[in-house]
Parts: C-alpha cells; structure tokens; sequence
C-alpha cells in the first residue's frame, strides 16, 4: 500500500509539471525529422504466471496477485517523417511477489525495437514492438536463498497522446502492454510476466 500511495503521489506531481508545461503549448507544426530521444516513467500493474507439477504429477497452473510498480524507460530513434518515428529501446521494473505461499523478488529488463505511428502527424500515437528480454529471479524460502535469470520475448503495443511544448520538445501520456514469455523458469513451466503501464513521456525532436 505505500509502494502505491508513493507512486501515485509523484505520477500526480509529474501529470501537474506536465499539466503546467501545456500552457505554453507552441502549436505550430510538429516537424519530426532525425534523431528522436525518449524517456517516460510511470507506474506498472504486473503480474506472473506459470505452472509446476505436484507430487503426484499434475499440472499445477497460478497467477501472482498484481503488483503495483514504478516503471519506466528511454529510446533513441529515428523520424522517417511527421507520421513514422523507428526505434530502439530499454524498459523495466522490479517487484515482490508470493507465489505457492514463497516470497520472490522478480525484476524484468526488456528490450525492444518498435515504431510510433502519428495517424494525422501530430498529437495522437499508436505503438508496437518486439525484442529480447529477461527475468531475474530471486527466491527467499526456508533455507534456501537463490537467484537466476531467463531469456525470452518481450511484445508491446501502446498508445498516446503528446504536446508539442517548443520546436524540439514534447510531453505526453501513454498506456502500453507488455508480454515477456519465458517458457522453462527453473522449476516452472511456460512461465509469462504481463504488465499494464501508466506512463509520463517526454521527447526530444533534434532536428
């Protein structure tokens, strides 16, 4: 309950500062051509799910309780034009969970190559993307204490809108999921973290 009263509490300064910064909107064209820098920080409900069999051989399936947590990440791209915006990126977050009565600290960091689509060339914004990501895990069950990680496949897709505040510089908001899918974890099987993300983003336009 704090971890989610502290996230809230700076993603309504950040929504203010923002909020502030669009009553000098510049809304004149919203040229994009070149290097695109990004950044955006928010708050993630995640959630985990995998299966491990019992001792009599069954399939047992579960899902972690959604977690709350600060999330938040930077791209460098490339506008093709005002509607195409290609680029590389790195996202994460860490969170703790209790799954089959245990206590796990789970970490993601996730990488992806995606493209934003500006439909009228300005203001609102689709998104998509793939790439690799991992699953760092820690376990801190009697007696034992172990951490590992896995590799597997991270998608997104996404949305928003975003204000141009000067020639080169723009703030918005965003809503993406996020899907990493690791298979074998360990002892689980067909193991997957998914994420909705609330998020704050800023661009940088250097033409």
């Amino acid at each position: 309950m704090r971890s989610f009263l502290q996230i809230s509490a700076l993603a309504s300064l950040l929504t203010l500062l923002m909020a502030g910064s669009a009553l000098a909107l510049d809304l004149g064209g919203h040229d994009r051509d070149g290097v695109v820098v990004g950044f955006n920080i928010g708050a993630g409900w995640n959630w985990m799910s995998g299966s491990i069999p019992d001792d009599e051989g069954n399939i047992l399936s579960g899902e972690t309780d959604t977690e709350v947590d600060l999330t938040g990440g930077l791209t460098l791209g490339w506008a093709r034009n005002d509607n195409l915006v290609f680029s590389i990126g790195v996202h994460g977050w860490k969170a703790r969970y209790y799954y089959f009565g245990n206590t796990y600290s789970v970490s993601t960091t996730q990488f992806q190559a995606d493209v934003s689509w500006f439909p009228r060339g300005e203001g609102f914004w689709l998104r998509g993307g793939i790439g690799p990501g991992n699953i760092s895990f820690s376990a801190n069950v009697p007696a034992i204490n172990v951490t590992f990680q896995e590799w597997g496949w991270n998608l997104l897709g996404g949305a928003g809108y975003e204000f141009r505040v000067s020639d080169t510089a723009a703030i918005g908001f965003a809503y993406e999921y996020r899907h990493l899918g690791v298979g074998a974890f360990q002892d689980l099987d067909d193991t997957k973290i998914s994420s909705h993300n609330a998020l704050l983003s800023f661009r940088w336009y250097m033409e």
